[in-house]
């Protein structure tokens, strides 16, 4: 057995910016045993194991007066520290050893920035990259102020996609470990109900997640009420404003099922257009305190840096076999090919989605991978759920996705994005791209290559100014 500090302490060694006394400080504690014992779990997959050896054997000959007299470190600074330290205050500790266990140990930039404002009790505005962290910033907050022994919805968490709340649901259950008795419900569109009423009827859970609609049913109906909740988090808040669908039960869960004075309130995306007029009208309409506080991490790269963007130019009749031939010249582990959504008036006429017939295509076609998956919003809710099961039990899948796979869906072995139609705006192609390039620490290259007619230049060409990437044509 080791040392959660040896541990912390190795990894912060790795990931921070090195400074002399802060080698001293951590080559102290850590062993070649430990070393060994990291790599054998995976936790130096991305590291260099002898390298990092090499400079434990060697500790002395990095440093030298001079170089001590550059730096003072130490050791409780904020940028050094471990989550576990940024918690411990506030998060009880079954929690945070099951965070550990986990593997989450050091904090992301989002994390690190976020974590004291929601600790102090502020309303927030987290503004992050993809796959940057904020979902446990948010949940670690929630198991901060939740009392396990209080029988009540302490926590509420807005999703906009039964998938996405699939996600979250599982990853604040995994957190729930005993001795915390804490029960998390999913309130998701296509659950069963009524289940769900005898349940909060029994003994009510002490976080939900839900989709807005499913919500909405229970509140009007007077099934259960929000009297004791603590933190509301609306995750892809977005696309929630975006949708008309969600908006209007959205700003009604804001101002009249609930008030913003005896709540803490968290809003998350990767995207927030017009954050300062955002983070204004968030107080002007009462959804947050005025004392609301917009977190933007890594403002000037909003895509990881690992992710490469190409396109290929193409005549409309040719994106199949454009298709197909970039696939068997990257033989990508693991791909999500985007395809637009059916419009109404091919659905009236009775055509097939193009979803499908590209499904069709690829498995005709395609002999190379063998797990050729589909996911879009006509699908019902079991097979959106059979298909995104079959993904997440390994790599080597091939997901043809409309937009619904663009938000909050976590699949770290992506490697390889493929835009077989451009998405609507910038803001669609930045979740899309964050798809991949998703694994922490790992700087594994990925490619989001997009298939466009000439007249579409121009369209990827805006996204770049924009979004601040460049692309790369491939001639094939």
């Amino acid at each position: 057995m080791f040392s959660s500090t040896s541990h912390t302490q190795l990894l912060s060694f790795c990931f921070c910016k090195p400074s002399t006394q802060r080698h001293r400080f951590l080559l102290q504690s850590t062993s070649n045993d430990n070393l060994n014992l990291f790599k054998n779990r995976g936790l130096l997959s991305t590291l260099s194991f002898s390298h990092l050896q090499a400079v434990l054997n060697s500790s002395t000959s990095l440093i030298t007066k001079e170089e001590e007299e550059e730096e003072q470190f130490d050791p409780k600074s904020n940028h050094f520290l471990t989550l576990r330290e940024l918690c411990q205050n506030y998060v009880p500790e079954p929690v945070l050893h099951r965070m550990e266990e986990i593997g989450y140990v050091m904090p992301t930039d989002v994390q690190r920035q976020a974590l004291p404002v929601l600790f102090s009790g502020q309303d927030c505005i987290l503004h992050g990259q993809t796959g940057s962290g904020k979902t446990l910033a948010y949940l670690l907050l929630i198991y901060s102020v939740i009392n396990a022994q209080r029988s009540a919805v302490q926590a509420l968490i807005i999703v906009p996609t039964r998938e996405l709340g699939m996600q979250v649901t599982k990853v604040a259950r995994m957190l729930a470990a005993k001795p915390m008795d804490v029960t998390v419900m999913a309130l998701l569109d296509g659950g069963m109900l009524r289940r769900h009423k005898s349940w909060l009827k029994a003994e009510p859970p002490k976080i939900v997640v839900a989709t807005i609609a499913s919500l909405c049913q229970m509140l009007e109906k007077h099934i259960f009420k929000l009297d004791s909740m603590q933190v509301l988090v609306i995750d892809e808040v977005d696309f929630m404003f975006n949708s008309s669908k969600q908006v209007s039960s959205l700003r009604k869960l804001l101002t009249s099922y609930s008030s913003c004075n005896s709540r803490q309130t968290v809003f998350a995306s990767a995207s927030i257009p017009q954050h300062r007029r955002f983070l204004y009208d968030c107080i002007q309409q009462k959804w947050t305190k005025s004392d609301a506080v917009h977190v933007h991490i890594n403002p000037v790269q909003p895509m990881p840096s690992c992710l490469q963007h190409r396109f290929v130019i193409c005549s409309k009749n040719q994106r199949h076999q454009i298709l197909l031939s970039l696939l068997q010249c990257d033989a990508p582990k693991s791909g999500i090919v985007f395809v637009g959504e059916q419009s109404e008036k091919s659905k009236k006429a009775g055509h097939a989605p193009p979803t499908t017939l590209l499904v069709d295509f690829l498995e005709t076609s395609y002999s190379d991978c063998s797990d050729i998956l589909l996911l879009e919003e006509d699908m019902n809710f079991n097979l959106r759920a059979a298909s995104l099961s079959e993904v997440k039990q390994g790599g080597g899948y091939l997901l043809v996705a409309t937009d619904i796979a663009a938000r909050g869906v976590d699949l770290p072995e992506t490697t390889h994005i493929y835009n077989f139609e451009l998405p609507r705006t910038a803001v669609d192609y930045l979740h899309r791209a964050g798809r991949t390039g998703r694994k922490p620490f790992s700087d594994e290259k990925c490619y989001a290559t997009n298939i466009i007619t000439p007249e579409e230049r121009f369209v990827l060409q805006r996204y770049e100014n924009e979004l601040m990437f460049n692309c790369e044509e491939l001639i094939l």
